[in-house]
């Protein structure tokens, strides 16, 4: 009988316990952890760069089966080339009240990385119309995580009850 009773006792510490260690990051998926933008993020790697918008784009990201989350990014045009910018949740953005158009100065500080075989910047910060908004912190983590912007999703974007618009992300 003993030995029966220790066997319930793993068999359901392991069931309490796996859903917990299957999490890929604090608060779960693209939550917490910062989403994509954060695990590219190199400190190493931020620059400034100057240019005007050629063109803002809404993107819907998330996995088939789970939330959809919509993300800004900009194309700009430089003196080196045109380059895409990593900006972040529409919801956040929207929050902030950031506006950007086409033809609009921009001053952009983020992490230089390669995305598609293309240079990209993902938003650190950027000045437009004498206004800066900040995104990420200095070591890439977005402003908006553990604001409970996620539908469905926790305090921190992973999963847990949050009240949001959209998810923590890139």
């Amino acid at each position: 009988m003993k030995k029966i009773m220790v066997f319930l006792a793993m068999v359901m510490s392991l069931a309490l316990a796996c859903p917990v260690l299957a999490q890929t990051g604090p608060g779960g998926g693209m939550g917490m952890k910062g989403g994509m933008g954060a695990q590219l993020y190199n400190p190493q790697t931020v620059t400034t760069v100057k240019g005007t918008v050629e063109k803002l784009e809404e993107i819907t990201m998330g996995r088939p089966s789970g939330v959809k989350m919509k993300f800004r990014e900009i194309l700009l045009k430089t003196d080196k080339g045109n380059l895409t910018v990593h900006l972040g949740p529409s919801w956040y953005l929207d929050q902030q009240k950031f506006t950007v158009k086409a033809g609009d100065a921009l001053e952009v500080t983020g992490s230089e990385v390669t995305l598609k075989n293309q240079p990209a910047i993902i938003a650190k910060d950027i000045t437009v119309n004498g206004k800066t908004f900040k995104l990420r912190d200095e070591q890439g983590m977005p402003v908006w995580r553990g604001m409970g912007g996620g539908s469905g999703m926790g305090p921190g974007g992973g999963p847990g009850g949050g009240q949001g618009k959209g998810p923590a992300g890139m």
